[in-house]
């Protein structure tokens, strides 16, 4: 959870089908779908994802390890304008 102005979104990123979505105000919407062949099939270190809530864009700036990425930890940082919001590792 981060906090954008008194907004709280969540992020949720399930490990095992790579969907990525975010929830502001009990609205979920999808930032990545599972379906999308990147998200299982990527040589690209790390990925950028910019999304509006309010007037305020965060971006999600998410950094994957060189081998093995689908079984090691991924880092998440959550960012508005040039702000760290929220920096998190996890699967």
């Amino acid at each position: 959870m981060i906090a954008v102005n008194d907004t709280e979104v969540y992020f949720e990123r399930n490990w095992f089908t790579g969907r990525f979505t975010y929830t502001v105000n009990g609205i979920t919407s999808v930032l990545v779908p599972a379906l999308r062949l990147s998200t299982h099939f990527s040589v690209r270190l790390s990925e950028t994802y910019k999304l509006t809530i309010g007037d305020h864009i965060v971006t999600v700036l998410k950094e994957r390890p060189l081998l093995l990425a689908g079984l090691r930890p991924h880092t998440y940082r959550f960012y508005m304008g040039d702000r760290l919001l929220k920096e998190v590792v996890s699967l």
